[in-house]
């Protein structure tokens, strides 16, 4: 049976700047299939977004109509499209057991090259030239020289994934010089900053959206209950005191509070973040009694978890829950600091806080990771030039101390 003629067409997606070419190669929308066939028309998605992807479907769907079994001996080879290797890249990161948030920073990533190729008129891998990653503005996108870095590490790794897999034959990252500028060193809140963030937590509000479709007209301004304020001043407290980010603060269990008499502790077998590494580094840190008071004033009925904010059931909370948990309270932090005229601070200053006053108060780097359940390295990357002061305060106070030697000035000065 002779096959009908089939055409490859696109549906655009709103906003697409080739929406007047049906036939456009250049998008990144869905491509489809048309063909007539005994005076009736017919239509079918190719699953696919690139071009490529629809000529396969084509090829397919022509050996269905005509009975023809497809030539398995002679598999059809040719430089990889960039849309295609972004659903390849993705299937193999997800295959590694990557977490969703890591997922989804990757996404981003991914989707950024497709849209700077597609600007440039690129659309194989092979295409991508070091002078492409080079001059493409990735600024629009990022600000701060900590975030172009690891932006750049991520399209390293892309490019490296593939050249590594034999799908490109040279590596165009892999001579990508690292981004230069300047990262703004690490701080901790002012004594005078934390009061102020406690005594904000009375007036907290935040903006609620409950409507994707209308983000203008559907916001609603909500307003902290007595519930919610307790609650978010024994998070703040435990943050500061413990050392803890936000995903072990919000996901802090019963069984991780110690209390003896006057005596708390928070003991946590791994960070959140680190729970999968082989090396695991526990924390177990003493709190204030009053935080510790707070803490314990705020239990739930949940008979696991301090501060969880929906009711939930007393089996194990898998992964997806306890985002739902980190991004609930992840919102409050974000609006109290607003709320204390603190717009450019993050829920992490808190963590800075006590590893900076560990340093001051004469602990080393070794204490400092001990607490944080980080390594030396990662410590003293963060907080080496808070040690510097400190070292110099010490410098000058045996310089000082050889003063004493010497009654009066000499008489000859």
């Amino acid at each position: 049976m002779e096959a009908p003629l089939i055409t490859i067409f696109v549906r655009h997606s709103a906003g697409c700047k080739y929406a007047v070419d049906e036939f456009c190669k250049r998008c990144h929308c869905r491509k489809h299939l048309r063909w007539t066939q005994n005076g009736k028309q017919y239509r079918r998605k190719t699953g696919s977004r690139s071009w490529e992807g629809a000529e396969d479907a084509r090829r397919r769907l022509e050996d269905e109509i005509t009975g023809r079994k497809p030539d398995k001996q002679t598999p059809r080879h040719g430089p990889m499209l960039i849309a295609d290797a972004i659903k390849v890249y993705m299937d193999a990161k997800r295959n590694d057991g990557l977490e969703p948030p890591t997922l989804k920073k990757l996404e981003k990533v991914c989707d950024r090259i497709r849209v700077f190729a597609e600007g440039s008129g690129i659309l194989t891998l092979e295409g991508v030239t070091l002078v492409h990653l080079t001059t493409w503005p990735w600024g629009r996108y990022l600000k701060a020289t900590h975030s172009l870095r690891s932006n750049q590490e991520r399209v390293k790794s892309f490019f490296r994934y593939f050249h590594n897999a034999g799908v490109i034959s040279k590596n165009p990252a892999a001579a990508w010089s690292r981004v230069k500028g300047k990262t703004e060193q690490v701080s901790g809140f002012t004594p005078e900053e934390f009061e102020r963030i406690l005594a904000a937590i009375p007036k907290v509000e935040r903006k609620h959206t409950y409507s994707k479709s209308d983000r203008k007209n559907n916001v609603r301004v909500l307003t902290a209950t007595k519930d919610v304020q307790q609650k978010l001043r024994a998070l703040v407290l435990v943050m500061r005191y413990a050392g803890l980010g936000i995903i072990d603060a919000a996901c802090l269990e019963r069984t991780q509070i110690s209390h003896i008499g006057n005596t708390y502790r928070i003991q946590l077998k791994s960070r959140q973040k680190t729970s999968k590494r082989d090396i695991l580094q526990p924390i177990d840190n003493p709190i204030p009694p009053f935080a510790g008071r707070e803490l314990m004033s705020v239990l739930n009925g949940n008979s696991r978890y301090v501060f969880w904010n929906r009711d939930e059931r007393d089996t194990v909370a898998d992964a997806g829950e306890k985002r739902i948990a980190v991004t609930y309270w992840h919102k409050w932090i974000r609006a109290l600091l607003n709320t204390a005229g603190l717009p450019d601070a993050t829920s992490h200053k808190f963590r800075h806080t006590l590893a900076i006053e560990m340093i001051r108060h004469g602990a080393t780097f070794e204490d400092v990771a001990a607490a944080l359940g980080n390594t030396v390295a990662v410590v003293a990357k963060f907080y080496s030039h808070e040690w510097a002061k400190v070292r110099q305060g010490r410098t000058d106070a045996a310089i000082k101390a050889t003063w004493a030697s010497h009654a009066a000035v000499p008489a000859h000065i």
